[in-house]
């Protein structure tokens, strides 16, 4: 229901959150790993974030902490792990 709507979108944005943490490379930026963005950050994961989150500050952090996707490799990870606080 309507209860259940906001919860989802907020584990989106962790998961999110999560996986942009693993990311290799990049800006490397203290602000930016202390916010919680990974290094190799790519604008178009900040892009559909914002579609899921409706934060304009996050989106405005992510963006100012984001590099443009062409010159990130396309580098695969084996896994990921996502903890969930409740």
């Amino acid at each position: 229901g309507k209860e259940r709507a906001p919860r989802i979108r907020m584990a989106a944005a962790l998961l999110w959150l999560s996986l942009l943490a693993l990311l290799p490379g990049g800006r490397g930026s203290t602000s930016c790993l202390e916010k919680g963005f990974g290094e190799g950050l790519v604008c178009s994961s900040c892009k559909k974030m914002e579609e899921i989150v409706k934060d304009s500050e996050l989106v405005k952090d992510c963006l100012n902490c984001c590099q443009e996707d062409k010159s990130v490799s396309n580098e695969k990870f084996d896994s990921a792990k996502l903890e969930v606080c409740q």
